[in-house]
């Protein structure tokens, strides 16, 4: 299954907002669920996906092998990918390991990290990673991460 991040809106099938009986009839069932921090989280094999207490879809999380792609480009694959976000986005910030693209709702992790089996991309909804006060202005190189 392809995951094409659409800003804000969502992934390949998955809607933000949608509940999560609607996000299974479209990619099956989960392995495991689980609350955590009154969150309900949803795993897949290559993703999670993470419902908020009134059941909205809130962010989904993708591991390789998964398909996810920004304008055409596999997150996960394509050797620019990074430098696709940053241009895309225009003012990525940074923290513990993670490039947040508050343009284009998503994050990415570990992509310093040239093990592509560690990264992470994250799409979520507006407002979920504002109050992060961690996060200062992304500087390419500047965390080990190359564009």
């Amino acid at each position: 299954m392809i995951f094409d991040v659409r800003p804000y809106e969502g992934a390949g099938p998955l809607v933000l907002g949608m509940s999560p009986e609607d996000a299974r009839a479209t990619v099956g069932e989960p392995l495991r669920s689980a609350i955590k921090e009154g969150e309900r989280v949803e795993t897949y094999r290559d993703f999670t996906l993470a419902y908020s207490a009134d059941n909205r879809l809130i962010e989904a999380s993708f591991s390789a092998p998964a398909d996810v792609r920004f304008q055409g480009a596999n997150l996960f694959t394509t050797p620019d990918a990074l430098a696709r976000l940053v241009a895309a986005d225009g003012a990525p910030l940074e923290g513990f390991g993670s490039i947040v693209f508050p343009a284009l709702g998503l994050v990415v992790v570990d992509f310093d990290s040239d093990q592509e089996s560690d990264r992470a991309v994250q799409v979520f909804e507006r407002g979920r990673w504002d109050s992060m006060t961690h996060l200062r202005p992304y500087e390419a190189g500047g965390s080990g991460v190359a564009p």
